[in-house]
């Protein structure tokens, strides 16, 4: 079976043409429909970060792993990981492979990206906060 049928650009191309004739729409804004119905994908999204020299996971090496594990976050979460040294906002414990990194708005005010109010923390210490237990876990 061929798979060209079956690709994401014959099928954005196919809406192209059927969004084209409708006659409220002109090329242009059939364009913007189909790039907002099939967005792009970043190359960030597809990225793996290489494993230096003869390192393991199981040599406990924590900082290394963490750092490593830093690079695949972008924009607030990487600048919040870098003034944190790579541990956690709320336990201080490093971050491992498989743990979620979460931002935590420090004055509950969603709408304040000050990097001063955001706080890199680990999902089940975000969890802790939210629940309204005070005090370190």
């Amino acid at each position: 079976m061929d798979g060209s049928r079956f690709s994401l650009w014959r099928t954005a191309h196919r809406a192209f043409k059927v969004f084209n004739k409708e006659k409220k729409l002109n090329r242009y804004k059939a364009s913007e429909l189909i790039k907002k119905a099939f967005p792009a994908v970043s190359r960030s999204e597809n990225s793996h970060v290489n494993v230096k020299g003869n390192k393991s996971p199981y040599d406990g090496d924590t900082l290394y792993w963490s750092k490593r594990n830093s690079k695949l976050y972008d924009g607030a979460t990487s600048k919040c990981l870098k003034r944190q040294h790579h541990s956690c906002g709320h336990c201080g414990l490093k971050f491992m492979d498989d743990e979620r990194v979460q931002l935590h708005h420090i004055d509950g005010n969603h709408d304040n990206w000050e990097p001063k109010n955001l706080i890199a923390v680990h999902h089940s210490c975000h969890q802790h906060i939210h629940t309204g237990k005070t005090g370190k876990v």
